[in-house]
């Protein structure tokens, strides 16, 4: 590699897997904070993983009790563990304790893990992974909707008078949609589907279906020298700026 190609900041998304980088820039004054946060400043050591991911459905607890968040909420969801590591929700092992130590999402995404009753330093484990499931649901008592485990997992209602997410519904017993929760995607997606607050849910079905692999090149994957591991959205791509860093003779970075 050229020493000109080293001496460029590059978007991340465009960053060499397994290479160390060296954090220039963040376009995104949200992400700066949260990175900030986690202990990331500019220049911190970081190198973008190449790995595959089987994204699944979590079912986890805290204070508050059980909960089911989808596989993109345990991405963005970073869990300091007793033995000090740091990373996504999403991959710990089952069992495996800690507590909330940030988020990679927005604000939106941090007021719907409060609403499920995760808040930043609460307690949480990770109790199993899900198989993956879709909901085969009825909306307004009329057209029949495929939810998957993560779009019924960012729902919130009611039903029998008793707060819970879609995920956790009975079946056959009308389910009143109180909040729609998550980003601005995942809260755009369920609008598009023709949910909405008031909207009356009924779970005919729950079928299972197949394993999603996500691999190294469709998302955006890093790790720092301390060891804290982040599942970014593909948004922060273009929105972050590394320069490679050296190598010297005996591969290693200087």
């Amino acid at each position: 590699m050229s020493s000109d190609r080293l001496q460029e900041n590059l978007p991340l998304n465009q960053a060499p897997f397994n290479l160390p980088l060296t954090l220039e820039a963040i376009a995104s004054n949200v992400l700066a904070e949260q990175f900030r946060k986690l202990g990331l400043e500019l220049h911190s050591e970081i190198t973008r993983l190449d790995e595959t991911l089987a994204a699944q459905t979590l079912r986890v607890s805290g204070s508050n009790g059980a909960a089911v968040l989808s596989s993109g909420m345990g991405l963005k969801t970073i869990v300091h563990l007793e033995d000090d590591r740091r990373i996504p929700l999403h991959d710990m092992e089952p069992g495996e304790k800690g507590h909330l130590e940030g988020t990679t999402g927005g604000h939106e995404f941090a007021s719907s893990l409060a609403l499920l009753g995760f808040k930043e330093n609460d307690p949480i484990t990770l109790i199993r992974k899900l198989p993956l499931m879709e909901y085969l649901t009825k909306l307004d008592h009329g057209m029949l909707l495929r939810l998957s485990e993560g779009d019924a997992a960012h729902i919130l209602g009611e039903i029998n008078g008793t707060i819970r997410q879609f995920s956790l519904a009975a079946a056959r017993v009308d389910f009143t949609v109180r909040q729609l929760l998550g980003g601005k995607k995942a809260t755009a997606r369920l609008v598009n589907l023709g949910l909405s607050v008031g909207s009356i849910l009924t779970l005919v079905e729950v079928r299972s279906t197949q394993m999603v692999k996500i691999s190294g090149a469709q998302q955006l994957m890093i790790t720092s020298r301390d060891g804290l591991h982040l599942h970014l959205p593909t948004s922060a791509g273009t929105e972050i700026m590394v320069r490679l860093k050296q190598q010297n003779n005996n591969g290693q970075a200087s």
